[in-house]
Formats: structure tokens, C-alpha cells, sequence
């Protein structure tokens, strides 16, 4: 599984000197202070007069494929045989490749389009097939996120922000302009040595250089195939030039590519207000899973209370979406608002607060009681519906749920958005244990199930099932009941746990 790492002090503070100066933490919106960054940093090199040989290309190209094909910059004319390996892999799990050429539609064309302004190679725009499967919301055991896979710390020096409400790492323009900023960077640090950046990207530059010295003083070449890489490393670079002599000669190897078109697939559409996702989705007439492959980036329900934030939205319905952001009244975007409990809080002082009632916040989130948990997260009705006199809900149609493979009471509570006191008392469960193919009686308000992930998580020195457990989010009766041990089970480091994890919490 492959994870951006950052490794040794002189990486953080070279990577530091490039984007403190340029990127401004108060601008919110996603893509804005990576632009700023762009234009301050001396790392990528753009000419105002001369259009790069690939943008110029893709302008004239049909299809997606050919546009990357006449772009390589990579590709040697014999391949080594350590690559010939990894197309022979790839030919063998076809289905595999399907999934992920069709999965890459709606984003590898704007990937492209800003590898070509760049005038890098298009080899690259195959990457976020190796780092995320083209998934926006893939989730590595190391916390990476993404389709091109940022670790909090790394996401963090690129610009990327992340918070209870939104998550850059998985913001497909504002993590794109991130990759290509710190490829760019380590592209220039490795003497203009694509491989070697590409290498440096996986592993981290600290411990590419260590290793490069290491065989330039053993009387090496240093250069990518004569070095000694971990595993995932050693197959990086191979993998990704597999893939583009499969993409470069697909009838040859009998393989088939889906068309995509030479044209943008979606519209970026600036929102400076807080607004429902599921508002969004409907005034841009999506399915809400639709909507949310785009826009993965958003954690909550609700986009962030402030700042500018970009949407990506299919060209063909953009014109409605963007005609409601600029005619509606903004005082129907919310209908409720969503709180975290904070160390002093009550019930009351925050209904007095949100000029709401105790009853109706209990009512909404499902509270039994007036306590309250530092960290919950509470719905709030919006004010104006409130002094309108408007009802809340108070009660939901009842609706059958078959429990599926990594499903756990808490999940399934979360999901239908049921406390775990409702869950049990409608199902009169007297144990937390759950069977596969299992009927639960629900509430019919669902979230979305499209974020739930499953991840393998090698052990490392000094975990423990607690450790685990907060570190991912998830309670230690699921990762028992997920692998089928006992919470008195002695775990051991080099060990794996199959986890389900909510990709965006």
C-alpha cells in the first residue's frame, strides 16, 4: 500500500523554506493558497510566452489516452525486465484494470491538463493508479489519504487544510496542485532525475539521499535501478512504467480502454456560504454518491461555516448549481447546523445558545439523557426554523437493514444516524454482537456507506488494541469481532488487522 512520507529534519525544513513564504493559512479555499505557493516558489518553471509541447498536444488530441501517450517522458525504448514483470502482473487481473481506467474518468483529464501546463511527463497521470486505485477516498493502515495518498504532515506543508470539516488531502484540484508542486520540488532536488523523484515521492527524500550516497561511495551510479529500496520503493517506479507501455500499446497486449474524451468532465464553482451537501446535490440535479465522488473532500453533512471552498460539479449541470448559489436566499441553505461538544458544556446552554429547545436537540440527535460526551457531534436546528414554530422530527419511518461483512453495532448506529440505546431497544438486543445476513429493524435516514474502507494494518513495535483503536477511530470490540480474536489476544509486531474504517472521519 503506498504512503507519501516525509522523512529526516532536513526534509521538513527544506519542504518548509519552499511553502511557509507562499502559502497564507488564512485563505480557506481549497486550491487558492496552492495557487499562490505556484507563483511564489522558484520549483516549477513556467514560461508566459511559450505554451509547453504537451499542453499544445492535448489541445489537439480526441481521446485522453492518446493525449498521455504523446506526452511520455519517461517510457525507455527496452524495457527492464524487472517492468516486463509488472505488465505480465497487470495482464493477469484485467478486471482490476478496468475498474480503475473507468474509475479515473471523471479526474484524468484535469490531472493531465495540469501536467501538461507544467510540461512534466504524462507517464504521471497514471500514478494515482498505483498510490489510490483512482479512489478519492482511499485510506492507507498509515493514515494516508487521497488520490495521491498525503500523510497529515506532509498535506499540511503543501497547503493542503484539514479540519472537523474538510479534509485538502482528498480535494481532487487541491491535492492534484500539491503532487505536482512537491514532485516538481524533489524533480530539482534529484538533478532533474524523474525516477529518482518518483522514488523520493514514495519513500521520502531523506531516505533516497542516504541511499543514493550509499552507492555512489560503494562505486555506484546512483541512479534509480542500481540502488537497494524497500519493497514498495523497488516496485514504485516499475509498476507505473508497466502501466504506461500497457496504455501505450493496448492492442498488442489485447487489452481495452474505456473512451474518455479530451474535454473537462466537471466545472470547479467557487462557495464562499456554509450550505447542505445533500442541497447541493439536488439543485445540481446528482445522486448524492455522485456528488460526493467529486467533492469527497467534505467531512460533515454541511460545508465549512466559513471561508471559500471549491466545488467540482459535471459541466452539463453547473449552470443550475451556480444559478442557485447566485439567486437563492442563503437563509434556506441550512436547515440544521452540527456542533461539537466542547469541556463545559450542557444540553441547555447550548440550546439557549442556538435559541432552540432542550427537547427538540434530544429529539434530533437521539439523546436519552442531558449528558453530553466532549467530543460528540451534535445536530442543531437552524434559528429560523425554529422561531418559526417549525416541528422537528421527532420520528423516522422503521425500516430492515441485513448486516453485512465488517458491519458492528456502532457502525450501523452511526450510520442511520441512531443512538446505540435506539438501535438496541427497537431490535430488543441484549448482546453487541452481530451475524452476517442479520435483519435490524432502522431508521430509514441513511448516510452514505460509499466511505466505509477496509484496510490491512501491519502491527508495528508497542501497538496495542487500544492504540489501534483510537488511532483509526473504531472500538475494540469491532477490530475483535473483524478478525476474529480475543481482546486478551497478545498481537505482535509484523502482524496484520483487517479494519473498516469511515474514510472520512
Amino acid at each position: 500500500m503506498t504512503v507519501l512520507l516525509v522523512s529526516g529534519c532536513g526534509t521538513l525544513a527544506t519542504l518548509q523554506s519552499l511553502t511557509q513564504a507562499s502559502v497564507d493559512p488564512s485563505l480557506k479555499t481549497a486550491a487558492a493558497p496552492l495557487a499562490s505557493q505556484l507563483a511564489a516558489s522558484n520549483v516549477i518553471r513556467t514560461n508566459p510566452v511559450t505554451i509547453p509541447p504537451a499542453r499544445v498536444r492535448m489541445l489537439q488530441k480526441p481521446a485522453i489516452w492518446q493525449t498521455i501517450r504523446n506526452g511520455y517522458q519517461l517510457t525507455p525504448n527496452h524495457l527492464p525486465p524487472r517492468v516486463a514483470a509488472f505488465r505480465q502482473e497487470y495482464l493477469q487481473r484485467t478486471d482490476y484494470l478496468a475498474i480503475v481506467f473507468e474509475r479515473s474518468r471523471p479526474f484524468i483529464h484535469y490531472i493531465t491538463d495540469q501536467l501538461a501546463r507544467a510540461d512534466m511527463p504524462l507517464e504521471l497521470a497514471l500514478l494515482p493508479i498505483i498510490e489510490s486505485a483512482y479512489d478519492p477516498l482511499a485510506y492507507s493502515a498509515s493514515h494516508a489519504a487521497g488520490l495521491w495518498q498525503f500523510v497529515p504532515r506532509t498535506g499540511e506543508y503543501f497547503g493542503l487544510e484539514r479540519n472537523h470539516w474538510y479534509d485538502g488531502r482528498r480535494d481532487v484540484t487541491a491535492s492534484t496542485i500539491a503532487a505536482i508542486t512537491y514532485l516538481q520540488y524533489l524533480h530539482k532536488l534529484f538533478d532533474d532525475d524523474w525516477l529518482l523523484a518518483l522514488a523520493a515521492y514514495n519513500a521520502g527524500e531523506g531516505f533516497l539521499a542516504k541511499q543514493i550516497k550509499k552507492n555512489r561511495t560503494a562505486g555506484g551510479s546512483g541512479d534509480f535501478w542500481s540502488l537497494q529500496l524497500k519493497t514498495e520503493t523497488y516496485n514504485y517506479v516499475p509498476r507505473l512504467l508497466a502501466l504506461a507501455d500497457l496504455i501505450k500499446n493496448p492492442q498488442h497486449y489485447a487489452i481495452t480502454l474505456p473512451y474518455i474524451p479530451n474535454h473537462p468532465y466537471f466545472k470547479e464553482i467557487i462557495l464562499d456560504g456554509q450550505i447542505e451537501l445533500t442541497l447541493l446535490a439536488d439543485k445540481a440535479n446528482l445522486a448524492a454518491n455522485e456528488f460526493n465522488h467529486l467533492n469527497p473532500a467534505f467531512r460533515r453533512s454541511v460545508t465549512p461555516p466559513t471561508g471559500r471552498y471549491t466545488l467540482l460539479v459535471p459541466i452539463d449541470h453547473s449552470s443550475q448549481l451556480q444559478d442557485f448559489l447566485d439567486y437563492s436566499d442563503r437563509r434556506s441553505w441550512i436547515t440544521q447546523h452540527q456542533y461539537r461538544v466542547v469541556r463545559g458544556d450542557t444540553l441547555s446552554g447550548i440550546a439557549e445558545r442556538y435559541q432552540t429547545r432542550t427537547s427538540w436537540l434530544k429529539n434530533a440527535n437521539n439523546l436519552n439523557s442531558d449528558q453530553l460526551s466532549i467530543g460528540t457531534i451534535l445536530t442543531i436546528p437552524n434559528a429560523d426554523h425554529v422561531r418559526s414554530g417549525e416541528p422537528q422530527t421527532t420520528s423516522q419511518p422503521i425500516v430492515p437493514y441485513n448486516v453485512k461483512a465488517g458491519d458492528s453495532m456502532s457502525g450501523v448506529a452511526d450510520q442511520f444516524n441512531m443512538s446505540l440505546v435506539k438501535l438496541r431497544r427497537i431490535n430488543d438486543l441484549t448482546s453487541d454482537v452481530l451475524k452476517v445476513g442479520q435483519t435490524l429493524d432502522v431508521t430509514s435516514t441513511s448516510k452514505n456507506r460509499s466511505t466505509i474502507r477496509r484496510i490491512s494494518y501491519r502491527i508495528k513495535s508497542g501497538d496495542s488494541l487500544s492504540i489501534i483503536a483510537s488511532s483509526f477511530r473504531v472500538s475494540i470490540a469491532d477490530i475483535t469481532r473483524w478478525n476474529k480474536i480475543k481482546r486478551s489476544t497478545i498481537i505482535l509486531p509484523g502482524q496484520r488487522l483487517t479494519l473498516f474504517i469511515d474514510a472520512k472521519r
